[in-house]
């Protein structure tokens, strides 16, 4: 069974609770596979990552098939605005608001009207204009918006809204990077940056913006000095 994500922001959990920890997002139009259904909880895969965890199940709204076939041909269209909204029946006041990185190209899917801006730029050197779009955003574990984000939504977003594709996890993105320097001076602009700890894991990243600095999600999305 599929599903596609109706509502703005919805946590994707470690457990079917809500006291469970939140370990990423759905944002609204984002496509899922429903793996198994407990009470009213569903375990899913998501389409764009293939993460899986716990939704509650009034959250998502199930599709068929041939919907999820559809939606699959249509080329992706993010919304580029902080915030923007989508008009959810044929009343003008009802509307929903969503965030940047919203898949708003699967919006007629669920019987929405979306009107406003998409990401046009799709260029390597648009990744630091994006990326500064989340300046100041609150660092929050699994998060995935600008009202929230940890290090590697922050990486994953930036680079979805240029028409790349990250894992989700800070280990499994680095793992995915084919290109590996030896030193920072060899980073290019939009290179992404790892940080390992004494034991050699990976713990976090972020994103070269010009040489020396780093923009990244430590308890807040900021910008720093590294050498």
């Amino acid at each position: 069974m599929y599903a596609i994500c109706h509502l703005s922001i919805v946590p994707l959990r470690d457990e079917a609770s809500h006291k469970s920890e939140q370990i990423s997002q759905l944002l609204y139009g984002e496509l899922c596979f429903i793996i198994k259904e407990e009470d009213d909880w569903c375990y899913v895969r998501t389409d764009y990552d293939k993460y899986e965890g716990w939704v509650e199940a009034r959250q998502l709204c199930p599709i068929s098939e041939a919907t999820y076939e559809e939606a699959k041909k249509v080329i992706p269209r993010y919304a580029s605005d902080m915030v923007d909204y989508v008009q959810v029946s044929e009343k003008d006041y009802d509307l929903l608001p969503i965030c940047i990185g919203a898949t708003v190209s699967n919006a007629p899917f669920i019987g929405h009207l979306f009107s406003g801006e998409v990401q046009r730029k799709i260029l390597r050197k648009n990744i630091v204009e994006i990326a500064l779009k989340y300046l100041n955003t609150p660092y929050i574990w699994g998060g995935k918006s600008p009202f929230g984000i940890d290090s590697s939504g922050f990486t994953q977003m930036v680079y979805k809204l240029i028409g790349i594709t990250l894992p989700r996890e800070v280990t499994q993105q680095c793992e995915a990077i084919k290109k590996n320097i030896d030193s920072i001076e060899n980073a290019e602009i939009g290179d992404l940056l790892f940080f390992s700890d004494a034991t050699n894991t990976i713990f976090h990243t972020g994103i070269l913006i010009q040489q020396g600095l780093i923009i990244h999600s430590y308890g807040k999305v900021r910008i720093d000095r590294i050498t």
